[in-house]
Formats: structure tokens, sequence, C-alpha cells
């Protein structure tokens, strides 16, 4: 085999590898990623519908400010 034959095979073989990597860092954050993340679901959910979320705490305040004691 010649040095460039070599030099070829070795730059395929590290082009594949990255690849495999690449792909193994893809599914090593998805598995590290929370999947009960309430918190950023909750905000994402607001975000998409403040309306609801408006009027419901614009509920809650009149109720708590017009307990007496």
């Amino acid at each position: 085999m010649s040095d460039l034959q070599t030099r070829q095979q070795l730059l395929a073989s590290a082009e594949r590898h990255e690849h495999e990597l690449e792909r193994a860092l893809v599914d090593l954050k998805r598995a590290v990623a929370r999947p009960f993340a309430i918190g950023e679901q909750l905000g994402e959910h607001i975000a998409t519908h403040p309306w609801p979320w408006l009027l419901a705490s614009a509920l809650a305040g009149l109720w708590l400010g017009s307990r007496k004691g």
C-alpha cells in the first residue's frame, strides 16, 4: 500500500468516527436533558397562552386582596 492510500483510508476512518461521535453526543444530550423540567414546560405554556394565566392571576389577586384578617 502506498502512503497516499493509507492516508486516504485514515482520513475516511477519522471522518466516520467523527460522525459516530457526533451522533453519540446528540444521544447523550437527549438522555441527560431533564425530562421532567416542569418549570421550563410551564414557562413555555405561559408564553404561548398568556391570557388565561393573566386572568387567573388577577382573579387570585382580587380574591386574596378581598379577604379580611
